[in-house]
């Protein structure tokens, strides 16, 4: 069972939207708030797996309510928004909200929402099993207890006896720095074993892999050794060899490794995110690090328009330069942290989306946000959000491009069947294009350039061949106006011009010729 908060300063809302919960989720609990202060009360009390807030609230706002929540459960807010508020909700993603819902609520969003939402609570739930059968077995096992003080002294949560416990057991002691090594597969014991067994080639040291993230393993080096001499390990082909994405960050040097190797740590691993925009690269030391704690991407908005026109007009080279003009603004340094940037690329990227009447529709919007949200969580390094933001760009160019051929092509065949069906009545370039909901101007281009052909020519081919005019002429009853006439042409002598141009003869002198070839024949 999952505990929802609804935090909403409307009495009506809270009433619809809880209706709403029950209804689609009948067995889980459902608390509210009225305001901000008293939501952050409730959180104080209990953990919610879901909570959802309005954005405009009185004394509080939604996103103030966010900004004052313990960091922990940001990534679990649900922020409710009108339309007009759209620029609110692209803030709450900023901030590392779960996620948004516009005004009123569609409950298969919701759904989808609510699965992501159980996922999460598995995930933590397995976790929570998985602490507590480590807890036990390290009640019953030195080696792994070796292994919680290990971890806890490099979170920097070990204090008084323990800090004595690991005094004892640690291989170094005094000055030094750490290094924090990361890669997308699991480091195993052997491997720390093997790093540990080159880094001493430059002095004491050791190694042992993250309790809490196994692809991560943490390097402590003596105050003997160089750091940047021993950064070399990590890039030697031994190590990096199907490895994938592996980036090491060095930390400063501290006085006391016992009580300060977590700060060095914490740098280590500030360090190492430099990773992102410097693949070619795998260490990255503290003091040389070209990463801004405080810079948030910006965007100017005439580059956000052009992107914008671009997309609208189909110009895939257009849209492919005005995404790398943005991508080569934001790579210079100093950088902003990567996830920033992979806010920033999201914010753009639905945006982009939300702002075109065709991709907003249905599956193909769903199928759009799904491909925005893997790409900007998942991807390791800067030239992967470059090229995969480009292919979504380029995937909606080529859909609005499709759509509008499509379209194009649908109307080419319903200009041809109006002219078929009305060309005997008095249609023109002008009436048809007006039919049409075009300028004249335009249909005139738009109709040479589909079918090789101008307006006014292929009306009279279809008019003298659809009727067969000169089957007309046959018949000696028939007067020359009345056969104009019946082709759709009300002037007699502009269909005689037509006639003789399309023919190389009146009509009263092809009329006269039948009449000569049947006396011969008769």
């Amino acid at each position: 069972m999952l505990h929802f908060l609804l935090v909403d300063d409307e009495p009506g809302h809270v009433i619809g939207f809880t209706k709403l919960l029950g209804k689609l989720r009948p067995g889980d609990a459902v608390s509210s708030a009225r305001s901000g202060e008293e939501a952050l009360r409730l959180c104080e009390r209990r953990v919610f797996d879901l909570i959802f807030t309005d954005i405009r609230m009185p004394q509080m706002t939604g996103l103030e309510f966010m900004e004052k929540l313990d960091p922990a459960n940001r990534t679990k807010v649900v922020v409710l928004s009108g339309y007009d508020f759209f620029e609110y909700a692209q803030q709450a993603i900023t901030f590392g909200a779960f996620g948004y819902l516009l005004k009123p609520v569609d409950a298969a969003k919701l759904q989808e929402v609510f699965a992501r939402a159980e996922q999460i609570s598995e995930r933590e739930r397995r976790d929570r099993l998985r602490q507590q059968e480590l807890a036990a077995r390290i009640d019953r096992m030195e080696p792994a207890y070796s292994g919680k003080l290990l971890q806890s002294w490099i979170d920097g949560t070990l204090s008084g006896d323990r800090l004595g416990e690991l005094k004892v057991i640690l291989p170094i002691a005094g000055a030094g720095a750490a290094v924090s090594v990361k890669r997308n597969s699991s480091f195993g014991p052997e491997e720390a074993s093997r790093v540990q067994t080159l880094l001493r080639r430059y002095g004491g040291c050791f190694c042992f892999v993250n309790g809490h993230d196994d692809e991560e393993l943490i390097c402590v080096l003596g105050d003997g050794v160089d750091p940047q001499a021993a950064g070399q390990v990590f890039e030697e082909p031994e190590l990096r060899f199907g490895a994938g994405h592996l980036s090491a960050g060095i930390g400063s040097r501290r006085d006391s490794l016992l009580e300060e190797a977590h700060i060095s740590v914490r740098e280590a691993r500030f360090a190492r995110q430099e990773y992102f925009y410097e693949e070619d690269r795998a260490v990255f030391a503290i003091g040389a690090s070209r990463l801004d704690r405080e810079r948030i991407p910006a965007l100017a908005s005439a580059a956000e328009t052009a992107l914008k026109e671009a997309l609208r007009s189909g110009d895939e080279q257009a849209v492919t330069a005005a995404l790398a003009g943005m991508f080569r603004e934001w790579r210079s340094p100093p950088y902003p942290l990567p996830h920033r940037l992979r806010d920033k690329c999201k914010l753009l990227l639905v945006k982009m989306i939300e702002d075109h009447d065709l991709l907003r529709e249905g599956s193909l919007h769903d199928d759009f946000l799904r491909e925005i949200e893997v790409l900007t969580e998942h991807t390791a390094v800067y030239s992967q959000l470059e090229g995969g933001a480009l292919e979504v760009v380029v995937r909606a160019v080529r859909t609005i491009k499709e759509w509008k051929e499509n379209h194009r092509h649908q109307l080419v065949q319903r200009c041809l069947a109006y002219i078929d069906e009305h060309y005997r009545s008095d249609i023109s370039l002008e009436s048809t294009a007006q039919k049409f909901g075009l300028s004249a101007g335009y249909f005139s281009q738009y109709f040479k350039n589909k079918l090789k052909i101008n307006f006014t020519v292929y009306l009279n081919q279809v008019r003298l061949s659809k009727a067969k005019a000169k089957a007309m002429l046959e018949h000696e009853t028939l007067r020359v106006y009345k056969i104009a006439e019946a082709v759709g042409y009300q002037d007699v002598k502009y269909f005689n011009r037509v006639f003789k141009k399309e023919f190389g003869m009146t009509p009263e002198e092809y009329r006269k010729t039948i009449r000569i070839l049947r006396q011969k024949r008769g």
